[in-house]
């Protein structure tokens, strides 16, 4: 072992321990990006504390300014959990000037999660129209339904002790791979005991509340799964167009179509000519439903649907006017799938 590699080891040794010792304390400060990751965390942790939300509704993941409130919630932060930089972009600066001290864990670096690319991610025009070959990307959902998420919830890669402040991510944002893991239920239940064994390592007189806790957000999201199968039933082949990509773990888990995208992302806004496309669709009647979102650009949604009669409902990856705490990712995911079922199946 190089002097370096001692000496980073050592540091992490020293931060652990000055967390478990604030831990013993009853002080561990536990802070939490975006709301459907705080629902998780804050779900591990019922009956010890409340993790902190960092970013409020009015506040875009990607380019997001903290107020002083909340940079000293990542100043006294003992554990801060995150997704990656290429949803939370100005994370990795904030962690390294605000938070030198904190264990953060970048949920993103399981390597056992589910990954899906986002759709046109190299064509930043937005002129490829049809959106639908990104399905050959993924990382492989073959039996999502049948694996048992806990298994092998310590096996990792050692994300739990990945030093955010180095800001490497694994290639992922070179790849584009699309951020929005946590609506995929299996990455949900994944991270749920990830969250618990991270937690329980630093925490070791609540350890039996974490497990307990995560055995019930596991099971109660495995019963929303065996839920929404049922309400997805009939409705598989019906197109739809989303307004950005993040509803792909959707569309995956649950064998739908690939939505047509009007912007891969919030930052790419969509080119003239993709946009004549996806309106020459809805006009043909070949779209059954367009959804918004409420951080998204109502404008696009507008120009898409023209003066069609096509059903459009609303859905949200990130909880948006929905109180944060454990309740919210199951009320969130309630929500999308019954927006997404409504209005495929003509219900809307």
């Amino acid at each position: 072992m190089t002097k370096r590699l001692m000496s980073i080891f050592a540091a992490v040794l020293m931060a652990m321990a000055a967390v478990s010792a604030r831990a013993a304390d009853g002080k561990l400060d536990v802070v939490v990006s975006i709301k459907p990751i705080h629902g998780l965390v804050a779900g591990v942790m019922q009956g010890v504390a409340p993790p902190h939300l960092l970013l409020n509704d009015q506040q875009s993941p990607h380019h997001f300014a903290l107020k002083p409130s909340q940079a000293r919630l990542l100043q006294q932060a003992d554990l801060v959990f995150w997704v990656d930089s290429s949803l939370e972009t100005p994370m990795p600066a904030l962690l390294a000037g605000l938070a030198p001290h904190a264990k953060t864990i970048r949920l993103m670096a399981d390597t056992g999660l589910v990954r899906h690319k986002n759709a046109n991610w190299a064509r930043t025009k937005g002129d490829d129209h049809d959106n639908h070959d990104a399905h050959d990307d993924h990382d492989g959902h073959d039996g999502h339904d049948e694996h048992d998420g806990h298994d092998d919830h310590d096996n990792h890669d050692g994300h739990d002790d990945h030093d955010a402040h180095d800001d490497h991510d694994d290639h992922d944002r070179g790849h584009r791979v699309n951020p929005h893991i946590w609506l995929d239920l299996d990455n949900a239940r994944r991270m749920v005991w990830s969250i618990a064994t991270t937690l329980s390592a630093v925490d070791r007189d609540h350890a039996a509340i974490y497990a307990s806790n995560a055995a019930n957000l596991d099971k109660r999201i495995s019963a929303l799964l065996a839920e929404a199968k049922q309400q997805f039933a009939g409705i598989k082949q019906n197109r739809f167009i989303v307004q950005h990509d993040a509803f792909i773990y959707i569309e995956r888990q649950f064998d739908l179509p690939r939505g047509l995208v009007i912007a891969p992302d919030h930052d790419t806004p969509p080119g003239t000519a993709h946009l004549q496309h996806l309106r020459d669709l809805v006009a043909a009647g070949v779209v059954s439903c367009i959804f918004d979102e409420p951080q998204g650009a109502s404008h696009q949604i507008d120009i898409v649907a023209s003066t069609s009669t096509v059903r459009r409902a609303t859905l949200d990856a990130i909880g948006v006017g929905r109180p944060a705490g454990p309740d919210l990712f199951f009320d969130m995911m309630r929500a999308n799938y019954s927006a997404f079922a409504a209005c495929l199946a003509g219900t809307h």
